[in-house]
């Protein structure tokens, strides 16, 4: 997914461009945030680059404004738990249908990867 355009336009100075910047890319996990639920590889995969783009913004803005910081370390810990889901998507479309063991295994442990997400993402 690419990123939304963002624009600038009547932002009122940094602190209304910091506003700006956060509003769309949080809007955009948002729009991404139903993937946890359906389970898709691209669209997890794309909540990833979501919740990548939103910390960064956030860790630029925590020293403007400290509290962001919290909220940036969640996400760096969701974009790691996202990561690992991708981690195991891979896996699993390269390995070959014999070894079901291992398959099982390593679709046991996407899913409770995903679910690790989805409470981090409602927390």
């Amino acid at each position: 997914m690419k990123a939304r355009p963002i624009d600038f336009d009547d932002v009122g100075g940094v602190d209304g461009a910091m506003r700006r910047i956060a509003i769309v890319r949080f809007a955009e996990l948002l729009a991404l945030a139903p993937a946890l639920r359906r389970g898709r590889p691209d669209e997890l995969h794309a909540l990833r680059i979501a919740c990548k783009r939103l910390r960064y913004a956030l860790e630029r803005f925590s020293n403007f404004e400290p509290a962001l910081h919290a909220a940036s370390v969640r996400l760096a810990q969701l974009q790691d738990t996202l990561g690992n889901v991708h981690d195991r998507d891979v896996l699993l479309a390269a390995l070959p249908g014999g070894a079901r063991n291992t398959l099982h295994r390593i679709r046991t442990q996407r899913d409770e990867t995903v679910a690790r997400s989805r409470a981090l993402l409602h927390d």
